[in-house]
């Protein structure tokens, strides 16, 4: 039965994933929105859902990736009679705003307010003052000794499907250097590079991973030259986006250079095979899926069936289909089935936990990490 209900509840979010993306042309996407606080009751929903008032906090639509796995979400459940409002507020140059939107989304009567871990120290420092609301963090790891009792987390488990990814990085690699690049380091960022770094190692110890930040989300142009440069000076073939918006330049990079890219969050290959620029698609082995979209709808799920679900970090990750990466025709087409099944009994041992993938929030300090990542250059 639950797995009927997940295949359901996956051709409603490929569905809603879609509805995401055409509502976020208009705007263009990432980092070409105007970032103002924009928003939209998606279309749907109405005025009064009788099942509850969301507002969804996000920086920018039309990432390809984590924020429109999340519109993915909530767009199945503003067809489930769900008055959903998503605030776009812009990056992180917009910070000071941030609050003003959270306020005025409560002022007008939202009960649950749901955001990612850019939001999360504003969500609990306002959380006393509307004790009838509730805040929603996701993608974020927090001690619950932390949180308030009217706020929740969900955190993803991105260290696990990072180290299949990394894996897959490591076999279809010619040069034997491979590459993480990313948006804006952080924590949660971080995580994936951990797992990613791993994995890679432990499918050829040989292997060299180069890890990088572009500094933004939404700067493409700034990503493509920084892909292009490990090309040329470190000779890198296959390069795993984790950075939003600025991820598109890393795609037009790896066609450039007859590379090979992994994408993130949302199965990057079919969101691009039906955009303006199908061409990019045909360069992303797989995407590493971060399911923001399937664990808001399972989570309001828990929520109207009355569940005690405030004052709880979540965790999910392989062992509960939240993490994972892309098995289409594409990827089976052109990774050996060795690699592709060395893929497959890897994802097993994590679930079974025969096999441990470490993670960002298990290091020391800061060095600690660093030093773990500097041993594969």
């Amino acid at each position: 039965m639950k797995k009927k209900f997940s295949k359901i509840l996956g051709l409603a979010l490929a569905l809603a994933m879609v509805m995401a993306m055409l509502s976020a042309c208009g705007g263009g996407g990432g980092g070409d929105k105007p970032a103002d606080g924009k928003d939209s009751d998606g279309g749907s929903g109405g005025e009064g859902g009788g099942k509850g008032k969301i507002a969804y906090i996000v920086g920018n639509l039309g990432d390809k990736s984590f924020s429109d796995s999340g519109e993915a979400g909530m767009n199945v459940l503003r067809g489930e009679g769900w008055d959903i409002k998503t605030i776009e507020t812009g990056d992180a140059s917009k910070a000071d705003k941030f609050e003003d939107y959270i306020r005025d989304a409560l002022d007008q009567g939202y009960e649950y307010v749901v955001g990612s871990s850019n939001y999360g120290d504003i969500f609990l420092n306002i959380a006393d003052e509307y004790p009838n609301a509730r805040f929603l963090i996701y993608d974020e790891m927090r001690d619950e000794s932390s949180l308030k009792s009217n706020v929740s987390c969900i955190f993803y488990a991105q260290n696990e499907g990072s180290y299949l990814v990394g894996m897959l990085a490591a076999g279809m690699s010619e040069t034997g250097v491979v590459a993480v690049d990313v948006g804006v380091e952080n924590p949660v960022i971080n995580d994936f590079v951990t797992g990613y770094v791993q994995g890679a190692q432990d499918y050829n110890p040989d292997c060299k991973v180069v890890v990088s930040a572009c500094g933004s989300w939404t700067e493409p142009a700034i990503m493509k030259s920084l892909v292009l440069d490990q090309v040329r000076n470190n000779n890198a073939d296959v390069f795993y986006q984790v950075a939003g918006g600025s991820g598109d330049g890393l795609f037009e990079a790896c066609i450039e250079s007859g590379t090979w890219a992994i994408g993130v969050d949302s199965d990057q290959y079919q969101s691009y095979k039906d955009s303006e620029n199908p061409e990019k698609a045909d360069v992303i082995l797989t995407s590493m899926l971060k399911e923001v979209g399937n664990s808001f709808v399972s989570f309001f799920h828990s929520v109207e069936a009355g569940e005690d679900m405030w004052g709880k970090t979540i965790t999910l990750g392989l062992k509960e289909d939240s993490v994972g990466y892309v098995d289409n025709a594409f990827f089976q087409e052109n990774v050996p089935e060795d690699l592709r099944n060395a893929m497959a009994e890897a994802a097993a041992k994590v679930k079974s936990g025969e096999l441990e993938v470490k993670s960002y929030y298990d290091f020391a300090d800061e060095s600690e990490y660093l030093a773990f990542v500097d041993s594969a250059k």
